[in-house]
């Protein structure tokens, strides 16, 4: 059976990079350097290095080149940094994930988890390990991290948008073309607020799409 990693709707570009950043809430130029390398100032030797994408499937040029797998990888490590994890912790854990462990969608593998301090994954025995240095980790404290994901068989399938706090927002490529829609209604973010944008009062625009006052309010605040 295909896994969903693999599929079409999760390999297509439908993002543009900017798009994509603003989706997961990470900085752009971040999201871009993680989709593209950048060059860095090697700080012992003085020299220029070369630090390669850590995102993948990403396309070059203009327009929609950021498929949905990309935009997962990039919540990932937009949530490892959000716990706590620096950017020289991360490289070195994707790489030996990716190397060493044979896994090229590293980020995007079920058995990845984090403590907050290093990135860790499931081993054949069913034990945590710290990737960096294959260090025994206690599963509790691990648990915590990264429950806005949900998987089918062992990769991302789609993405719960934890900033919507009082409703729940996924990010799906095959609902609505990837865009943040409210699950429980199948629409678009957007279709909701555009509509109290142009001018529709908050309480016709709820009444609507069943909406409590709280949640539209919460959609307006994270649109914005």
């Amino acid at each position: 059976m295909q896994t969903s990693m693999g599929d079409a709707a999760h390999t297509t570009p439908i993002y543009s990079l900017t798009e994509a950043a603003q989706i997961i809430r990470a900085p752009a130029t971040s999201f871009a350097r993680w989709a593209h390398g950048h060059n860095f100032r090697q700080r012992r030797e003085g020299e220029w290095g070369w630090s390669e994408p850590i995102l993948t499937g990403v396309k070059t040029g203009r327009g929609f080149t950021v498929p949905f797998n990309a935009l997962a990888e990039g919540y990932i490590v937009e949530s490892f940094r959000r716990a706590g994890l620096p950017m020289a912790r991360i490289r070195p854990a994707i790489e030996v994930l990716r190397n060493e462990l044979g896994l090229e969608n590293a980020l995007l593998s079920e058995k990845l988890k984090t403590d907050g301090a290093e990135i860790l994954i499931e081993n054949g025995e069913n034990e945590l390990v710290v990737v960096r240095n294959h260090q025994g980790v206690f599963r509790d404290v691990v648990e915590q991290y990264l429950q806005s994901i949900s998987y089918r068989d062992g990769f991302v399938e789609f993405v719960h948008l934890p900033a919507y706090e009082r409703t729940d927002v996924v990010v799906d490529p095959l609902r609505n073309s990837g865009q943040p829609t409210i699950a429980r209604l199948g629409v678009r973010v957007e279709d909701v607020v555009s509509r109290v944008r142009a001018g529709e009062p908050m309480t016709e625009v709820a009444e609507d799409f069943g909406l409590e006052d709280l949640e539209l309010r919460s959609l307006l605040l994270q649109a914005a």
